[in-house]
């Protein structure tokens, strides 16, 4: 055989998972490198007999799949097996236990797992949680939703709720960004004890295999029970790209969590992500589920009142529309209430559309720079529509004609980000911007038309514009009732409000009014396919700015 163990200690191993003698000859064959076809000569049966006697030794080793690699994986338990029992058991006597070693008591590794002092709500979705690792044995469970959503507290309550369950709870963030390979040794290590010669045998002169290291934690994971959370999993997601890639040098964390999803084994990886990675909705089933935290009153007036504030129940209503039940966001709210609005609910409304702290407004950038240039350039249309819009109507409007597919593709990818809501409304699917998320996109898109303006006047010229010329700014205005409110929200307004400001507090308006009368009006005799929606929007902007 060319796997160096001795056939007695995989004789020992294979007869406790119930392999028949029949069937080990078989194997040992097959691990030697001989074909089915020169196996089944020397035994004198069919191909299809060697087959189905290794694919018995395959189900009794719980090896899931199809393919040479089960060959593979089979070695690797081999392997992994010898290495971990070689020196404690007498094999000359045929005897030994894989699992011989019980685990005198629990091992915990919280790594920097935040301290959750106090906890709010989340009743339903822990117990559902619970019911789902404890009694359903799940594989995998994913908590996904947008950053502030309260995901990373609620599975350190998880955690801290079902531990007595597990033989090992580890928890990490992957904030940054570990291969998978690293990632991969630091578990098998941890399990080890710290001790390098867990690490699965490479042939000379070559890396440690990766599969073989997923073997290895595999193997761990069908020993021990264990619970292991990944926090910032979309940290190992590629940016800048449509959601659900991996970055380079992260691609084996796709291959991992297959591996964890599809084979047997007693443990329970929960991922904490603020970005579905592409393969979970392929692999969600019985032993492989997915949670997104949903908006909460309950949490929300549980943070208000523990910092002494009341709400009525239209005033909550407004609340939770603004903030899409954001619970990072809530609790800034309740904080700048108390200090600035002298704990009013109803003044801190009467004054503020929508409050975005600072903090909250990094943590959308990120998850807005995040996003591919085409994801960005719909939510600049979903932000300019100010109201749902259907898939039909975006295509329509964006000057260049993307394919529905395309379209269809960022749509899915903007809904892996948890960015978009998708609604049924008057019979057919629109697709709108989280609150949150419509006030932060309109804010950066009103800087940078205000960027592109005043390059225009300095210029005197549209050779800078972008914005100006890809999205039709006086989209809002027209689909709106013409209110007051409407009319205040509108990018254009929001534009000539900044402009005319700047305007006064430098050089007057008349000047630059001037320069952008003159660069709108030669545009007049050029295609859209020149300049775009540049002269609407310029003309709309001079408007906004005479009045």
């Amino acid at each position: 055989m060319t796997t160096p163990i001795p056939q007695n200690f995989v004789q020992t191993i294979a007869k406790e998972r119930g392999v028949t003698d029949a069937e080990l000859e078989t194997v040992f064959m097959a691990l030697d490198g001989q074909s089915t076809a020169t196996i089944a000569t020397k035994l004198g049966i069919s191909d299809i007999a060697v087959r189905k006697r290794l694919g018995e030794v395959y189900k009794k080793f719980q090896i899931a799949g199809n393919g040479p690699g089960k060959l593979s994986e089979l070695r690797h338990q081999l392997l992994f097996s010898y290495h971990t029992e070689e020196g404690s058991i007498d094999f000359s006597q045929g005897k030994g236990s894989l699992f011989k070693t019980p685990i005198g008591r629990r091992q915990e590794d919280w790594d920097q797992a935040p301290d959750v002092a106090v906890f709010y709500g989340r009743t339903e979705e822990l117990t559902t949680l619970k019911q789902w690792i404890v009694s359903d044995n799940c594989r995998v469970v994913a908590l996904l939703g947008l950053a502030g959503s309260g995901k990373t507290t609620l599975s350190v309550q998880l955690a801290k709720q079902v531990q007595h369950e597990f033989d090992f709870v580890i928890w990490r963030s992957l904030r940054s960004a570990p291969t998978a390979s690293d990632f991969l040794t630091s578990l098998i290590q941890l399990f080890a004890n710290q001790q390098k010669s867990a690490l699965p045998l490479a042939e000379p002169s070559q890396a440690i295999d990766f599969n073989g290291k997923i073997s290895r934690l595999v193997e761990y994971l069908r020993q021990q029970r264990c619970l292991i959370i990944l926090d910032d999993f979309e940290a190992v997601l590629k940016p800048e790209e449509l959601a659900g890639h991996y970055r380079e040098g992260c691609e084996g964390y796709r291959d991992l969590i297959v591996r964890l999803c599809e084979v047997n084994h007693q443990s329970c990886f929960v991922l904490v992500s603020a970005e579905e990675p592409t393969e979970m909705a392929l692999l969600a089933g019985e032993k492989v589920r997915f949670l997104k935290p949903a908006i909460s009153s309950e949490i929300a007036r549980d943070i208000f009142k523990e910092k002494g504030l009341s709400a009525q129940d239209r005033e909550w209503e407004i609340l939770l529309a603004r903030y899409g039940g954001n619970l990072l966001a809530i609790k800034i709210l309740a904080t700048t209430i108390n200090e600035f609005f002298e704990g009013n609910v109803v003044k801190f409304l009467e004054a503020t559309a929508l409050f975005i702290e600072e903090h909250i407004s990094n943590l959308l950038a990120q998850q807005f720079d995040r996003m591919s240039n085409s994801e960005q350039e719909i939510s600049y249309w979903l932000a300019i529509a100010q109201s749902p819009i259907s898939l039909a109507s975006l295509r329509e409007q964006m000057l260049v004609n993307s394919s529905l597919s395309d379209l269809v593709k960022n749509l899915d990818s903007l809904g892996r980000r948890f960015l978009i809501e998708k609604i049924s409304e008057s019979g057919q699917t629109v697709f709108r911007l989280k609150p949150l998320i419509v006030q932060y996109v309109s804010e950066r898109l009103v800087e940078q038309i205000q960027a592109e303006v005043l390059e225009t006047v300095k210029m005197q010229g549209i050779e800078r514009m972008w914005l100006l010329k890809t999205h039709n700014l006086s989209r809002s205005v027209a689909q709106q009732k013409e209110s007051k409110e409407a009319r205040s929200r509108s990018i254009v307004e929001l534009v000539k409000n900044r402009l005319q400001v700047l305007f006064l507090k430098t050089v007057g308006s008349e000047e630059p009014l001037n320069i952008l009368t003159k660069v709108a009006s030669g545009l007049e005799d050029k295609s859209m396919l020149e300049v775009g929606y540049a002269r609407e929007n310029l003309a709309q902007i001079i408007l906004g700015i005479r009045r």
